[in-house]
């Protein structure tokens, strides 16, 4: 189990990792953002990406999720589709990992979706 402020350096260690590889940080849907504590969303080409959490109360486990719209409409009031989540626990050169997977960066490995 995680403490809050723990997973919180997760989510800024994820937000710092989009943009070491170019995305930028949008100021953007500021209302929802505040209303709904929803993250920054950052730009990386014509796709806009946030770095999320979810807590599954049933065992008590902590996911990371990234989520991603490619339509700025959407980006511009919040609602993104979740594309990846993986455990909390998870290396830091696991996480950057998976920043290069959703950028396009790196291309999943054909057995991702078994794991």
């Amino acid at each position: 189990m995680y403490a809050k402020d723990e997973i919180e350096v997760k989510l800024e260690y994820l937000e710092s990792i989009f943009e070491k590889y170019g995305a930028v940080p949008l100021n953007i849907n500021e209302k929802n953002m505040e209303k709904f504590h929803q993250r920054k969303i950052y730009q990386y080409k014509d796709n806009y990406y946030r770095v999320d959490s979810a807590d599954f109360e049933d065992n008590g486990e902590i996911f990371l999720v990234l989520s991603s719209t490619d339509e700025k409409k959407y980006a511009d009031i919040g609602l993104l589709e979740d594309i990846d989540a993986f455990s909390a626990g998870v290396s830091d050169e696991q996480l950057e990992k998976q920043v290069r997977y959703v950028l396009g960066i790196e291309p999943y490995p054909e057995d991702y979706a078994q794991k």
